[in-house]
């Protein structure tokens, strides 16, 4: 992701994200990503060619870049294949909060334009597993819950943070629009 002066993640990234940026920068610090790994009740196959015309056909036609930004991901899935399993979204979460966490390292629940497609059960059982992890965690082991959701009150999408030990209050740290075009930081 790239903001004016301001690079984050693998160089060179597989895409980039340009918006325009309101606020100061996000605090920059180096982090090491050790592991990833997601789900989805029907994972699609980027590497199959059926189905990433299946998903290109989601797309506007007048959305050039997000076209790109398409092929792009196809290209890294064909490059190394993501690590997605097909599962609900609570039972993912739970088996993964009761493997070993690392010391040292942050485990981290990341999620965006998601949770309103995750039924209320579903919602309340990651909820549970999160703050019932986050009751467990340890400054030499801690918890971190980053989503970008739609407010469906105000109509936009914040970004917000729980982080254990702490309290796991949520914090907002930005607003932004759902596909990228601008970024407002909000967060000291």
């Amino acid at each position: 992701m790239i903001w004016p002066s301001v690079q984050v993640g693998p160089q060179p990234g597989v895409m980039t994200f340009a918006p325009e940026w309101r606020g100061n920068h996000p605090p920059q610090h180096h982090i090491d990503i050790i592991g990833t790994r997601g789900c989805d009740v029907a994972p699609v196959d980027l590497t199959d060619p059926a189905q990433a015309l299946r998903l290109k056909a989601y797309i506007w036609p007048e959305h050039r870049v997000r076209f790109e930004r398409m092929e792009a991901a196809i290209a890294a899935a064909t490059e190394q294949r993501p690590d997605i399993v097909p599962m609900s979204a609570a039972d993912f979460v739970e088996a993964e909060l009761a493997k070993p966490q690392a010391v040292g390292t942050t485990r981290l629940l990341m999620h965006s334009i998601v949770w309103q497609y995750v039924p209320a059960d579903q919602q309340a059982r990651v909820t549970a597993a999160m703050e019932a992890a986050g009751a467990r965690a340890a400054p030499e082991r801690p918890l971190a819950w980053v989503a970008l959701e739609a407010n469906r009150t105000l109509h936009h999408h914040e970004l917000v943070v729980r982080y254990w030990p702490g309290g796991g209050e949520p914090h907002m740290l930005g607003r932004a629009h759902a596909h990228g075009a601008w970024v407002e930081w909000m967060a000291g």
